[in-house]
């Protein structure tokens, strides 16, 4: 005949640390570890805690809204991100908004890219490139704007797949591949 036995989880032992205090066998950790800060930018105007950000990923970009929880203000873009084989950022845009509501496409390289020269958009199906100048770089990034235009548009609504390119320092030439698709679909997200 079986016997059925009660299960009784081991007892656990709590121990609670005072600041300075170690527990047997424990050893202090070393001052080169820190507690990692939020990728988040919290503005220099807004307390800890009333501020956030949603993301939400869609077909090839990711929305990424921020918003004053007490200021009931929300600030979104649109993002892709092209990365290399061990995971540098090679090209990323995102389209935003001025304070006016006018749409932007907001481009950036990597930060070896030749400011002087030129981001270009070769359109299939289009003759010329839509060329766009660099605002400055950074050591982290690149950037150039462009406004959405009738051109760009076109291209958004095509879910088009543009290759882009751009020169370095060192004189030579990074070129991608990337697509317009799954863009709308997140824009109609932002609510």
């Amino acid at each position: 005949m079986l016997r059925q036995v009660k299960y009784r989880p081991p007892l656990l032992l709590a121990c609670l640390l005072l600041p300075g205090s170690l527990a047997a066998g424990q050893e202090q950790a070393p001052p080169d570890y820190r507690i990692k800060p939020s990728e988040v930018a919290v503005p220099a105007n807004v307390k800890l805690g009333d501020y956030q950000r949603i993301t939400r990923p869609f077909e090839n970009w990711t929305l990424i809204c921020d918003e004053n929880l007490e200021a009931r203000r929300k600030v979104c873009n649109v993002t892709q991100i092209i990365e290399d084989q061990s995971g540098q950022m090679a090209f990323s845009w995102s389209l935003a908004a001025t304070e006016e509501g006018k749409p932007y496409m907001i481009l950036r390289t990597a930060p070896h890219a030749n400011s002087d020269g030129l981001i270009s958009l070769k359109f299939a199906g289009r003759k010329e490139p839509v060329n766009v100048q660099f605002d400055g770089c950074n050591e982290v990034v690149c950037v150039g704007m462009v406004p959405v235009g009738p051109i760009m548009r076109e291209q958004i609504s095509k879910g088009a797949a543009p290759q882009i390119s751009y020169t370095t320092t060192d004189e030579s030439t990074i070129t991608v591949t990337a697509t317009l698709k799954g863009l709308s679909t997140a824009v109609e997200a932002i609510n």
